[in-house]
């Protein structure tokens, strides 16, 4: 089901691209209902700077800067609880190397429908 115009933030040609599941170029995430990292793409790995032989925290929270955790916790449990369909955010990410970075999340509940999880989409900033 795609958004209405007047409530999507996102063009056609890049929510038909956001849906899509086979984008291995294309940073995504997603997220099972209690947080945890159900897959990785590649690029996703490599914008993270995890190594193929390096496994990331499997908690989704883990990753996520103290100052930006409210938000996302909220966010996720109205994406869980009450079928909130997408938000936005700008938050800092523990990287592979133990650093911490920015990036722009853009994020997509599937709970319920195709794959049953949360998508993340990243792009770093």
């Amino acid at each position: 089901m795609e958004p209405s115009s007047s409530t999507s933030s996102f063009s056609e040609k890049e929510w038909k691209r956001f849906q899509d599941d086979e984008v291995p170029h294309v940073p995504i995430l997603t997220l099972d209902r209690e947080g945890n990292i159900e897959t990785f793409t590649p690029a996703a790995r490599r914008l993270l700077e995890y190594s193929d032989d390096t496994p990331p925290d499997e908690c989704f929270f883990a990753h996520v800067h103290k100052r930006n955790m409210g938000r996302v916790m909220r966010d996720l449990a109205d994406m869980v609880s009450r079928g909130k369909q997408s938000t936005r955010w700008l938050l800092r990410l523990r990287t592979g190397n133990d650093r911490w970075r920015w990036y722009r999340a853009f994020v997509q509940n599937n709970l319920g429908r195709q794959g049953d999880h949360v998508r993340v989409r990243l792009r770093s900033l």
